[in-house]
């Protein structure tokens, strides 16, 4: 019997060692099989390129299944095996992904991992008022309007505003910004808002305060100089022309102002009448003395320049001359013949 057992031992032995070796061959080809699926290219969808979303706190499975549904991952299971084998410990970032062309399993997970999302430029135009910056980021799916009013008259949680300003308006810096999908309005507008302190002119606060005027007030007038000319060599002037009425305790009347001021009331109905002059808001430089209380658009470098610097002219008014530049007089009664040359222009223009 002792000697049976033995003998059964020694045919028992090498079948578990061939046993052994067996598993550990299939556990290799299956491990070889999985790293090269891992490193291997794929591209299941037709078009060019696949846009993918993926929300804040999204599970890693739902993100990769997704992926596989997109046709980005062959199977959402190997993208699990890239993030545990090459990126052990690290998560997935939210936002908007492109993918193009065949790529590995190791590559996707790389960009997610990495938080490479698709980012786009837009561009503010000089002048734009704040509800015209917040429809053009709202109209390309950036945050909602909603968003961006609500934050409109709080310029006290973000940076690069000056303590007495009671509205965003006028330091929404006009630049290209680069955004993402996952940006909120605050981080959007914050830039902004940092841009705005980044560019001002050297010296903007010093040379505003020994022109009589505080930060809010130098960007206010800027505003005004930005909505009266779009000439670069006018800038300076029209900021002279109102420097000096000003200082002669004169009404600033400007027509922007009152537009802006019957924007606020709701009642803007795209022509200025005679009439909407008087209106009674602080904002209409033709009733009220002085600066409005805040900008009325969001001003370029050009126009910050000028009203730190304005021309050292006499000039009191100015007027359009019909073809986008403007004419300038010390007088009333050069004002008045400026006046009627332009209405004389814009009668002929209409004539045909």
């Amino acid at each position: 019997m002792h000697i049976g057992h033995s003998h059964r031992k020694r045919h028992v032995y090498p079948l578990l060692a061939w046993v052994l070796a067996f598993i550990v061959l299939a556990f290799a080809v299956a491990l070889s099989l999985v790293l090269f699926l891992v490193r291997a290219p794929y591209q299941g969808y037709a078009q060019e390129d696949v846009v993918v979303s993926i929300a804040p706190r999204t599970p890693s499975a739902s993100i990769f299944e997704m992926l596989e549904s997109k046709g980005v991952l062959r199977d959402w299971r190997l993208g699990i095996v890239a993030l545990k084998i090459f990126h052990r410990g690290k998560t997935l970032k939210a936002g908007e992904y492109r993918f193009a062309g065949p790529r590995t399993p190791e590559q996707v997970v790389l960009s997610l991992v990495a938080g490479d999302v698709v980012t786009y430029r837009i561009t503010v135009p000089e002048g734009f008022a704040a509800d015209e910056v917040f429809t053009l980021f709202a109209s390309q799916g950036f945050s909602t309007l909603h968003d961006y009013q609500a934050l409109f008259p709080k310029p006290g949680e973000l940076d690069g505003l000056p303590k007495e300003a009671t509205t965003l308006e006028g330091f929404l810096f006009p630049d290209t910004y680069t955004v993402t999908r996952s940006m909120g309005a605050r981080e959007i507008l914050g830039a902004m808002t940092r841009q705005f302190a980044r560019r001002l002119p050297d010296g903007f606060e010093q040379k505003a305060r020994a022109q009589g005027l505080t930060l809010l007030q130098a960007t206010t007038l800027a505003s005004l100089v930005e909505k009266e000319t779009s000439v670069a060599a006018e800038r300076p002037l029209v900021a002279g022309v109102y420097r000096n009425r000003l200082r002669k305790g004169m009404l600033l009347q400007c027509d922007p102002t009152t537009i802006y001021a019957l924007k606020r009331l709701g009642a803007w109905r795209g022509a200025l009448a005679r009439s909407e002059l008087a209106v009674d808001e602080p904002y209409n430089t033709y009733v009220w003395p002085g600066l409005p209380p805040g900008p009325i658009c969001n001003p370029g470098i050009a126009s910050l320049r000028a009203a730190i610097a304005p021309a050292n002219v006499s000039f009191l008014y100015f007027v359009a001359a019909g073809d986008g530049s403007h004419l300038f007089s010390a007088d009333y009664e050069e004002q008045q013949l400026n006046a009627a040359r332009y209405h004389k222009v814009r009668r002929a223009a209409r004539a045909p």
